[in-house]
């Protein structure tokens, strides 16, 4: 007897991404580590403990809330096979969340589905053979490239990051009740202002991951509270009365 395509999904597909996503990110993991030994043991760098310790602080203060924040955010969007590409080959709000709305708007499928999970793994593996590909040669002749350049497109290229990031939020909202996604920007504003005028400063490693951990909650409480209201207005009426 054939197997159904939910059974392939959930039996032969979905356990076959998960083991070879640990033993990958493993690998992956190790692999990071070769620049800190050829370091240590190659150029005999010997950083003091106070210099790395202010180096762990630094960076956590910024990455900190990512660890919490990415895998709420994305896993919606990247699904788990995505989540294991991803945080493996890096870039994964600039360039993988893009690549994998847009191959689920081009397939026509929706976040969260067998379908869209699949379309948003290819999705997201072609962005990843595309980023090498140009990594590799911007590497070798971006230097070349970048000194060509006159200075207004060098100049312009500081607002490729909020320009991708405006892009993407005009796509959430024309592909989502307008409500919900308006709702989101009173929010971001007043967390963007206390951070702005430092009332997050008081709060341990500078309070910079505040606004965005507030930003994230509150606009997931937004999207439950505003589509449980739509989901009782849509229910049909039967008799006078509201059907379950």
């Amino acid at each position: 007897m054939s197997k159904t395509n939910q059974e392939i999904f959930e039996n032969d597909y979905m356990p076959y991404i998960v083991s070879r996503g640990k033993f990958c990110t493993r690998i992956v993991l190790l692999v990071a580590y070769i620049p800190v030994l050829v370091l240590l043991f190659y150029f005999d760098a010997n950083p003091t403990a106070d210099s790395i310790f202010t180096g762990m602080v630094s960076m956590l203060s910024i990455l900190l809330p990512w660890y919490i924040v990415d895998p709420i955010s994305l896993q919606s969007v990247l699904g788990v096979p995505g989540m294991y590409l991803t945080y493996m080959a890096g870039n994964s709000k600039e360039v993988r969340v893009p690549a994998s709305t847009q191959a689920l708007n081009a397939a026509g499928y929706q976040l969260g589905t067998r379908e869209g999970t699949v379309i948003s793994a290819i999705g997201i593996s072609v962005s990843i053979f595309i980023s090498l590909s140009l990594m590799t040669f911007l590497a070798i002749a971006g230097n070349m490239i970048i000194q060509m350049l006159p200075q207004t497109m060098l100049d312009a290229l500081q607002f490729l990051l909020p320009a991708l990031f405006g892009a993407l939020f005009m796509d959430r909202l024309l592909n989502s009740p307008m409500k919900l996604s308006l709702s989101a920007i009173p929010v971001i504003f007043i967390a963007k202002v206390l951070s702005v005028i430092g009332v997050f400063a008081i709060l341990p490693f500078g309070g910079g991951y505040a606004s965005i951990i507030i930003c994230v909650v509150s606009c997931m409480i937004l999207a439950k509270v505003l589509c449980a209201n739509n989901s009782k207005e849509e229910k049909p009426v039967v008799n006078g009365e509201v059907s379950s």
